[in-house]
């Protein structure tokens, strides 16, 4: 705070002690420690005070702002949200036929065995069912050659 370097403390403390005397300085010097305390808790007040000013007007524009952006924005009106959630539910109930009946198609088509040799277009194999498929086929195939061979041999 102030630029005071510890020589110049000596200097004042000197000239202190012989114009006050020994007996009142330790007096002095306590009073001089609550003044000087005391200043520094006003000065401290002061620039609390002046922040949280500064805060209060940045909240105010912050405030003045959500305030213009909200009134910029449409407005809905209680009805208005209920309107649009009897349409969605409306539009799951007429919906739910269908969706109930493609539920109904995908389980039919993970429960049915298809063999690659028979399969069309259209079919569907899941991934385990593929993989089940093909190898069942390769271990005919491998049977069909070794009853082969064995009735050649």
């Amino acid at each position: 705070m102030f630029d005071i370097a510890f020589s110049e403390l000596v200097v004042i403390g000197v000239v202190a002690l012989i114009v006050i005397g020994p007996d009142k300085l330790p007096k002095v010097a306590r009073t001089a420690g609550h003044l000087f305390g005391r200043a520094q808790r006003y000065v401290n007040d002061i620039r609390s005070e002046m922040d949280n000013e500064l805060r209060l007007e940045e909240l105010k524009k912050l405030q003045d702002e959500i305030l213009e952006n909200t009134q910029s924005a449409p407005k809905y009106q209680v009805g208005q949200v209920i309107r649009h959630g009897q349409i969605i539910r409306d539009d799951l109930i007429a919906n739910n036929a269908q969706i109930l009946n493609d539920i109904d198609v995908n389980e039919d088509l993970t429960t049915r065995t298809v063999h690659p040799t028979t399969m069309t277009e259209g079919d569907y194999i899941p991934t385990p069912l593929r993989a089940q498929a093909l190898n069942q086929a390769q271990i005919n195939k491998t049977m069909s050659n070794q009853q082969t061979a064995s009735n050649q041999g």
